[in-house]
């Protein structure tokens, strides 16, 4: 025998005793074992895909001692490799149970046309809120807030920065949205910076009309925006025909009616009581008042 043909005759001789080794190994891993009962895969394709099936098993070692989503460590979070059976092996990227649960919990956010919703507002609920060490003016104020929600009455919101108004909207808006409704939650000022900001080419015209058409809209931390002549009346005709077609509409505010009207008074051009007034009287028309009372609650651990 030759020299070459000697070197890849023990190349070929390890190779050949490390699929061994390999393929005596994944009989003993229970994952593997997992694996083909769950998908029905014959024995046979241990020793075919040995190496494969390797590869899917070191991909996924990490995941062995995950306890959630947020502590993935997979770069995109909840998606890691995968192996599917259907006569052949093949290779996929899937969801893990976290995602599943995760994308399960968020769902219903399909039903937002605008939505800005953080991240952590998006599964909020009533039913999730830790009542305990709360007063008795906080807890009139939920109940009364989520009333109004389940009979489809409009509210405004309105007390201190962080007594917890944004939260309880958005649990009345994660409500109707898995209630299949169509939902719209906008941070107000927000909205009134992009509509500063696509004047020119008038895309926010597409938002201003699914705040208008939304079955349940929230106006978020309205009195806080800078107000334009072009603000309020966009806020106007989005109100008007709110009010007109009578759908359910929130707002949560630091100022109660009397501040908010003299905050639509003055704009850079000089004062408007009428058009205040205006604004004012849909709002009214819209919601019932609801005053939160409380201490700020974003340094605790109770709902925001």
């Amino acid at each position: 025998m030759k020299k070459a043909e000697f070197s890849q005759f023990n190349e070929d001789q390890n190779i050949s005793e490390a699929r061994t080794r390999l393929i005596a190994e994944l009989k003993m891993d229970s994952r593997v074992r997992q694996l083909f009962v769950n998908q029905n895969i014959p024995a046979s394709v241990l020793e075919t895909d040995a190496f494969r099936i390797d590869s899917w098993r070191k991909g996924t070692e990490v995941c062995t001692e995950c306890t959630s989503l947020s502590s993935c460590r997979i770069k995109q979070k909840g998606m890691r490799p995968g192996l599917r059976y259907d006569g052949i092996l093949n290779e996929t990227i899937e969801s893990c149970p976290y995602r599943d649960e995760q994308d399960q919990k968020e769902s219903h956010c399909s039903r937002y046309l605008t939505s800005d919703l953080s991240e952590d507002m998006k599964t909020v609920s009533f039913e999730n809120i830790s009542l305990d060490h709360e007063n008795g003016s906080y807890l009139k104020a939920m109940n009364a807030s989520m009333q109004s929600c389940i009979a489809s009455r409009g509210v405004y919101l309105y007390g201190n920065m962080g007594t917890g108004k944004t939260y309880l909207a958005a649990c009345a808006s994660n409500y109707h949205a898995r209630s299949n409704e169509s939902c719209a939650f906008v941070h107000y000022p927000s909205f009134c910076g992009r509509v500063s900001a696509l004047t020119r080419t008038g895309e926010y015209r597409t938002e201003a009309e699914r705040m208008t058409y939304a079955s349940f809209l929230v106006i978020d931390d309205i009195g806080a925006e800078e107000v334009t002549d072009r603000n309020r009346a966009l806020l106007l005709s989005i109100l008007d025909a709110r009010m007109q077609n009578r759908r359910c509409t929130w707002f949560t505010s630091n100022d109660d009616f009397s501040s908010l009207k003299n905050h639509f008074i003055l704009t850079g051009h000089g004062e408007d009581t009428m058009e205040a007034a205006r604004i004012m009287e849909r709002i009214k028309a819209l919601s019932i008042q609801i005053h939160l009372i409380g201490a700020d609650r974003r340094d605790d651990n109770r709902s925001k």
